[in-house]
């Protein structure tokens, strides 16, 4: 309250809110990913699904829902509206492409919401799965953040173990982002989840398939005594195939757990509390291969407690975050590696007219992590990173908005020099339907924390540009982006099959680049989607990695362009959604360029896997059961069951080969409650 009393003193009161909508202020520029989500929002909800928002809760007289169920009264939902709407404000995409999902959008499609975060982004224009992580134009760099609040950085992969039930809507912002943002030159994976607030009830979930896929979960939400709530959990069960550098293949039993909790109490009509709590544990037990059977063991937790305060045309946000992390590796020999992170947030901003809004905030906090690594050397490391941050948006003329701003960030604590980031993006409406944008970015970041040698590493200077347009023909958005990345001392992490502790490396130089078109349609009970990306990842000079790789590929690396493990030459997918009753009908498919692998120390990453193409179905029918919704589904995924690798063990950047899922058949109960 501190802090809010001081920004409150320096800004002085605010002044009244413009007369035109906050949301259509502060929203992107339209893109051909928006339109599906428009759509949905406007459908009511299925009947036969209760967790759905109760968008006609404030003409309830009574108070109660059509179960029977007490409801939040209608002052608290019409003030929790506009308090989210003033957070989102908040959390501003100007100038960033923007691709969304809803909830109901991820059910409907085949596998529903029985994957992660990133499974379910992997759809998405230039995303594609390397190994178990994401991969965003070339680039696992990005960052989660719930409810416009960052995952703590001790969690080292946010999206991979986030599951996609506890989200209402999912937003990948890419391309050139605002100031607020930092080091995230993939994206930033921005995540608002259920709450009580609007929807109450809950459902039981069991899904069963082929290949020993095992997956019970359940949710919640309601509101106690004015606090909305909402609860999530769920275990997986699964088998798939590893081989390590020697060739020699083990089966991959995996066993993962993952709870998430939100609690969210309106204080009065400025103020609320916001409380989130979230963990996961995951395990493989790896059968015998070159390096003999083992396992692998990950967890994480996290807790995220936040205030907000909105009056008129000012809003800010302050929180308090803490993460810890561990994952573990017991072979021949054990080796582990255990990561914590703590620190503060805070992001406001205030509206000077009908044409400006400035944003700004800081971010501080400290990391520690301790090692013990195959030779069983004990490692400690710690630091104090902050950040600043301040961006103007500014209508400068009707149709054209400047987004200009800066981010000051100490990336290895206050100590040590500061890292200057410019950021400027303009946008340009000519109406509803046609809009375009440009914009640069600059990013900078500081190699892994605790990584042998990632102390000695140079930091990461990023250079990136992106411009893109799109145009609208009634329910069809049609949409054309391409990017531009200048990487200097590229950080890259080399992971050794059996071993939970990587090592950093870098390339002087990397270019990533690449050109994405995109088509959505959504009318009525009918959405289509289809994606294209062409794209090119390279590097070139490896810096630090003379103890991990061949001095042939030490210097192959330094006269000629080494693609990146990540790069994917060509990515598209696509899919339809049609209702007919209570009966919804999907199907999608994805095609990608195979993964790279080095043959020939001479030549790294000079080969590639054979490209591949996934078909998927799903039919889910929505009922009722002792008077209770219900659903019944069957999803087909890998329809032709395609043999394809997505990671290989001899790229620059390592691990395990792994091979995707093979043909399987899923089937999934709902039972509303």
């Amino acid at each position: 309250m501190l802090e809010i009393a001081w920004l409150l003193g320096i800004l002085g009161s605010p002044p009244p809110p413009p007369n035109v909508a906050r949301e259509k202020l502060a929203a992107p520029a339209p893109s051909a990913r928006a339109g599906e989500e428009d759509d949905r929002r406007a459908r009511p909800p299925s009947a036969a699904r209760p967790r759905r928002e109760q968008t006609d809760v404030e003409k309830d007289e009574d108070q109660d829902d059509a179960e029977g169920r007490a409801q939040p009264g209608s002052a608290i939902v019409v003030t929790g509206h506009e308090l989210d709407a003033a957070r989102t404000g908040i959390d501003a995409a100007l100038g960033a492409t923007v691709y969304s999902l809803t909830n109901e959008t991820v059910e409907d499609r085949p596998g529903g919401e029985t994957g992660s975060l990133s499974d379910v982004l992997s759809q998405a224009p230039g995303a594609a799965l390397s190994g178990d992580a994401l991969v965003i134009r070339g680039s696992r760099t990005s960052q989660v953040r719930i409810n416009d609040l960052i995952v703590p950085e001790a969690i080292s992969d946010p999206a991979d173990s986030l599951s996609a039930r506890l989200a209402a809507t999912t937003r990948l912002m890419t391309g050139t982002l605002p100031a607020q943002f930092g080091f995230a030159p993939g994206g930033v994976i921005s995540v608002t989840t259920k709450s009580g607030l609007y929807q109450h009830g809950g459902q039981a979930e069991l899904f069963a398939g082929s290949g020993g896929m095992l997956e019970p979960a359940a949710e919640w939400s309601g509101s106690v005594e004015g606090t909305s709530l909402f609860a999530s959990g769920s275990l997986e069960r699964g088998r798939s195939i590893v081989r390590d550098p020697g060739g020699a293949e083990g089966r991959d039993a995996r066993r993962a757990v993952e709870t998430f909790a939100f609690a969210d109490r309106v204080i009065d009509a400025q103020n609320r509390v916001s409380l989130i709590f979230g963990g996961s544990a995951e395990r493989h037990r790896i059968g015998a291969t070159g390096i003999g059977p083992g396992k692998e063991r990950s967890s994480d937790s996290y807790a995220v407690g936040a205030l907000q305060h909105s009056d008129g045309g000012f809003t800010v946000q302050v929180a308090f975050f803490a993460g810890i992390g561990s994952r573990s590796a017991v072979f021949a020999l054990p080796s582990r590696e255990r990561r914590a992170s703590y620190g503060s947030q805070l992001d406001a901003t205030r509206i000077l007219g009908s044409g400006n809004t400035i944003r700004f905030g800081f971010l501080a906090g400290r990391s520690t992590v301790s090692d013990l690594d195959l030779a069983a050397r004990r490692s400690k490391a710690g630091r104090m990173p902050a950040a600043l941050y301040i961006q103007d948006e500014w209508k400068i003329a009707p149709a054209v908005t400047l987004n200009p701003g800066v981010r000051v960030e100490w990336l290895r604590g206050v100590a040590t020099p500061a890292a200057l980031e410019p950021r400027a993006s303009i946008v340009w409406a000519a109406d509803e339907d046609l809009t375009a944008h440009v914009g640069y970015a600059r990013y900078a970041a500081a190699p892994p924390l605790g990584d042998p040698g990632g102390t000695h590493l140079p930091d990461e200077k990023d250079d990136y540009y992106d411009a893109g347009l799109q145009r609208k023909f009634g329910p069809l958005a049609l949409g054309l982006d391409g990017y531009w990345r200048r990487a200097r001392n590229y950080i890259a992490e080399h992971a050794t099959p059996g071993s939970a502790v990587p090592t950093a490396f870098e390339f002087r130089h990397a270019s990533i680049r690449g050109i994405e078109i995109s088509a959505t349609y959504a009318h009525r009970g009918s959405t289509a989607w289809a994606n294209l990306a062409i794209g090119a990842a390279t590097g070139r000079s490896i810096i630090g990695g003379q103890s991990l790789f061949l001095p042939a590929t030490i210097a192959a690396a330094s006269v000629r362009p080494v693609p990146l493990a990540t790069e994917r030459p060509v990515t598209a997918s696509g899919g339809l959604t049609r209702r007919f009753g209570e009966l919804t009908l999907a199907a999608d498919l994805v095609v990608s360029s195979g993964a790279v692998r080095s043959l020939d120390p001479a030549r790294p990453d000079g080969s590639r896997y054979p490209a591949y193409a996934l078909v998927g179905l799903a039919a889910v029918y929505h009922a009722r059961l002792g008077g209770r919704p219900v659903d019944l589904r069957i999803d087909l995924t890998n329809l032709f069951d395609a043999r394809y690798v997505t990671s290989d063990a001899h790229d620059l950047e390592s691990d395990w080969s792994r091979r995707g899922r093979g043909r399987a058949i899923l089937l999934g109960v709902e039972q509303g409650f």
